[in-house]
């Protein structure tokens, strides 16, 4: 009963740390107390602990001795790996979606899809804000990586998307960079609707090279901040 207890006081702090770190309510350069995180969530502190380390081994904070954590600044390398296991991950998937494109869960993921690109168009239309496009953004993303139920495919997705989340804010920022990203997750769309195997690939591969580009290019600044 206690370790049942201590599991879910575990998965707490990991939660409030890490949506608090999704949502950018934690900052760089910042060191965070265990101690007074453990009082803001009201639990003790052994469980923020575990769920410190838990983190720090997803790549999204670094430890300071004795102090606490700072949240971890992606290179050029982490981002690059990141696009290409998304790429692995996403190709295929679309790739298999549009083998299968009149299966019943691809018939499904369509409907999601096109529902999300109509959301997608709303949100450029009507305020460009970036950081509402990059919710939507990443659940079209997901809904394609989640449709065929692969655990491990959505394990690792799952230790990618802070990376994601970081690049897609940054890139959207680029200009025509928001519409163009609407257009690329519509050709995705398309190949897996017509039943494309290689052009639904291809259409992921190049979409995950683009926000990259972008980033690549401006890499004389700090990684996405």
């Amino acid at each position: 009963m206690r370790e049942r207890q201590f599991k879910i006081l575990q998965q707490q702090a990991y939660d409030h740390i890490k949506n608090g770190i999704l949502d950018q309510s934690f900052q760089y350069d910042q060191i965070y107390s265990e101690s007074k995180l453990s009082l803001e969530i009201g639990i003790s502190r052994t469980p923020v602990r575990d769920a410190v380390h838990r983190l720090y081994q997803e790549g999204l904070i670094d430890i300071i001795p004795n102090k606490g954590f700072i949240l971890h600044k992606i290179t050029n390398t982490e981002m690059m790996e990141n696009q290409e296991i998304r790429s692995a991950i996403e190709g295929y998937c679309s790739r298999q979606a549009a083998i299968s494109n009149s299966s019943g869960p691809v018939r499904n993921l369509l409907t999601a899809m096109e529902a999300s690109l109509d959301k997608q168009q709303e949100i450029y239309e009507s305020t460009s804000d970036v950081f509402q496009f990059t919710a939507e953004d990443q659940h079209f993303h997901f809904l394609l990586v989640t449709y065929n139920n692969n655990e491990t495919f959505l394990d690792i997705y799952n230790q990618c998307i802070y990376k994601t989340k970081r690049l897609a804010s940054y890139s959207l920022k680029s200009e025509g960079r928001m519409l163009h990203t609407l257009h690329e997750h519509r050709d995705i769309y398309q190949a897996i609707r017509e039943g494309n195997p290689q052009q639904a690939y291809d259409a992921v591969i190049l979409h995950m090279q683009a926000p990259l580009s972008v980033y690549m290019q401006n890499s004389g600044l700090e990684p996405c901040e």
